[in-house]
């Protein structure tokens, strides 16, 4: 891959920083590391956006005037705060937005949530039943007849994930407003029986269906993303389930997304039963580049991102429909800011 000198300079700068404070936190406890080495290494949160999409693209995005798919989805942590964001990605509040829409598919029933992690008796846990960390990702632990949770195994799935801020882990910054809390929901058994469909969406329109093997364009213009490097190969419809059932993803999909730029919904299939799994606001992490220039020339074309002021106003709306702050703790960087062009680099510090 190509990189520009102004590339390297920054990946190399906070690679460097990165490096030192890691040296420095080997002896600090292991619940400040992260945010030692996150805090360390990034002198601004628009250095810590671009950083990620900058070492797998070869160049420093540009939030000014973003081009490419990642760059415009990425740029709006920094230029337009949206507290919908976290709602949506979070596991718990997700649910309530849910509620503002009659949808064909539900999520699995919440059993319990608990500011506290040590609150959680496990001896009080129903028989079969999903533990999950409200702002994090793959952070679950099954509790099921033959394999129960016992007080070792919590604390040590405590010890493991409970000091781990998912944000910092790509500067997924929406995630940071999320608060951090255990869930407890309905388990969907056996797990191996699972069928995971998902559907991409932009500006509230599905355009993707994808599974373990196989993906659908959801329109004709857009066939070409059916196949791709990760080796799912093109299907019809009719592989994800019936028309009632695809039309309940697809009606489930629109709503969620009605009010969001970009967003996947995923959804857990398992026998004849569907339910929606999460929303995910930012899927892997808008920093991986996509598959090929003919990719990015297509989904760039699904996004409308003048449409972002309006879809922030939404966004504030039913976050104070929702009794949440419609305010958030990342973004707010003026547009004119001239270091939403150079990676959070000031002009003292550009190659």
């Amino acid at each position: 891959m190509d990189m520009t000198p102004a590339c390297r300079a920054l990946i190399e700068g906070v690679q460097q920083r990165a490096k030192q404070a890691r040296r420095r936190a080997r002896f600090m406890p292991r619940s400040a590391r992260q945010a030692f080495i996150y805090d360390t290494t990034f002198r601004n949160e628009i250095e810590a956006v671009a950083y990620f999409l900058a070492e797998n693209t070869g160049h420093v995005p540009d939030f000014t005037n973003p081009t490419l798919y990642s760059e415009r989805l990425r740029g709006q942590f920094l230029t337009h705060p949206n507290p919908l964001l976290s709602i949506a990605a979070d596991k718990i509040a997700m649910r309530a937005y849910c509620d503002l829409f009659d949808l064909p598919i539900r999520p699995p029933r919440l059993l319990a949530t608990f500011d506290n992690p040590t609150d959680l008796i496990p001896a009080e846990l129903p028989e079969t039943c999903m533990i999950k960390i409200s702002d994090g990702c793959k952070m679950n632990l099954l509790h099921a007849p033959g394999m129960p949770v016992t007080p070792f195994a919590y604390r040590r799935f405590l010890r493991q994930k409970w000091h781990i801020d998912h944000w910092r882990r790509h500067a997924e910054l929406h995630y940071r407003d999320i608060p951090k809390r255990i869930l407890v929901e309905e388990a969907l058994l056996p797990v191996s029986a699972i069928r995971e469909p998902m559907i991409f969406c932009a500006m509230g329109e599905p355009y993707l269906m994808i599974e373990e093997t196989h993906r659908t364009a959801l329109q004709d213009r857009l066939a070409p993303l059916e196949v791709t490097r990760q080796g799912r190969q093109s299907a019809p419809l009719s592989t994800y389930g019936t028309k009632p059932e695809i039309d309940a993803m697809l009606q489930t999909a629109r709503l969620l997304s009605e009010n969001l730029s970009h967003c996947r919904i995923d959804f857990m299939r398992i026998d004849t039963r569907l339910y929606l799994s999460e929303i995910t606001i930012s899927p892997r992490g808008y920093y991986v580049p996509l598959e090929t220039p003919l990719h990015e020339e297509l989904r760039c074309s699904l996004l409308d991102m003048s449409r972002l002021p309006e879809l922030l106003e939404k966004g504030r709306k039913i976050a104070a429909d929702l009794g949440r702050s419609t305010e958030t703790s990342f973004g707010h960087f003026d547009a004119t800011d001239p270091r939403l062009a150079t990676g959070g680099q000031s002009e003292s510090q550009m190659p």
